[in-house]
């Protein structure tokens, strides 16, 4: 069966002032599809479903970043392509392809398609067909930036399309960006750093042993802190700070969770330690944030904000 952090979506009507932009959202979403599970899955979009036998051939392109377990992709430029995490492979237009997980792994999926003349000219200037996988280890933001888009289009705010189409662009230029860096660390090593922070990520809320973590990859802890600030720019430990911190901002923003609450589903230990991390690494307080953003009244879930609490 799917798990439930399966969402997608699928060709959407583009309205007219969106196609000036050039680049036009059309398709999107996220699935978890877990090992011994056939695919594709049944409540995929029937646009979307595909027989291995028979393969496709799509009108738009396609970025697919897997972050989790492994499979397989063949397309009528390449032949067989080896998938792994940590890895985006690219869809053309008129291109023929087929992929899938491997039966013993599954995989974490996320996708967005796209097409116009602006996408055009940046992927055929940019990138090739004759090149579809590219090698990008385990990236946050691009991750964020990928599953932000169809989060616009469940708001549907005026504009959206415009919205999606921007934010898709900076995917893109993300992601060469990534690709390019990529070759200038030990493949390995790029592999160990990539799984660390998936697990950083996956157990966020949780009280980490990082020496334990760095004995798992095969590495000293020294090492293991070294290797990882030279590819992300932090120490493990911050690193999993700021992904609480990503987290508490969205729940200020998109909740009425109690800050004492939050911090509870953080993982802090207690509400002050919680406030003081995160004027640290904001500003300002979690109360102050909230109030300054204003977000509130559009949002129904969760406990009830009650103004004297801290």
């Amino acid at each position: 069966m799917i798990s439930n952090d399966t969402t997608f979506w699928n060709h959407l009507p583009v309205e007219k002032d969106a196609l000036l932009w050039g680049l036009n959202v059309v398709t999107g979403g996220s699935a978890s599809i877990p090992p011994n599970t056939p695919y594709r899955p049944k409540r995929h979009p029937d646009k979307a479903l595909f027989l291995w036998e028979e393969g496709r051939t799509l009108e738009d392109y396609q970025i697919i970043y897997i972050v989790k377990g492994g499979g397989v992709l063949e397309t009528s430029e390449t032949s067989r392509n080896r998938i792994e995490a940590g890895q985006v492979f690219l869809l053309f237009p008129g291109v023929w392809h087929r992929y899938q997980p491997d039966i013993k792994t599954g995989w974490d999926e996320n996708w967005v398609g796209f097409n116009g003349e602006i996408a055009d000219r940046i992927m055929g200037g940019f990138f090739s067909p004759k090149k579809p996988v590219l090698p990008v280890g385990f990236d946050q933001e691009l991750l964020s930036l990928i599953r932000s888009i169809p989060d616009l289009m469940d708001l549907a705010h005026p504009g959206y399309q415009e919205l999606m189409a921007a934010r898709t662009m900076e995917t893109i230029a993300l992601l060469r960006s990534r690709a390019l860096s990529y070759n200038a660390f030990d493949r390995e090593t790029v592999r160990k750093v990539q799984e660390a922070r998936y697990y950083l990520l996956e157990h966020n809320t949780e009280e980490i042993d990082m020496e334990s973590l760095a004995k798992q990859l095969g590495l000293s802890y020294s090492r293991f802190r070294v290797l990882f600030k030279e590819q992300t720019g932090t120490t493990p430990h911050q690193y999993q700070v700021d992904i609480r911190m990503k987290k508490a901002r969205d729940l200020l923003l998109h909740s009425t969770y109690t800050i004492s609450k939050i911090s509870e589903r953080l993982g802090f230990t207690s509400a002050y330690y919680f406030s003081r991390i995160f004027k640290q690494r904001n500003g300002c307080s979690p109360r102050a944030y909230r109030e300054r953003k204003g977000n509130l009244k559009n949002h129904q879930h969760g406990e009830p904000v009650k103004p004297s609490q801290s």
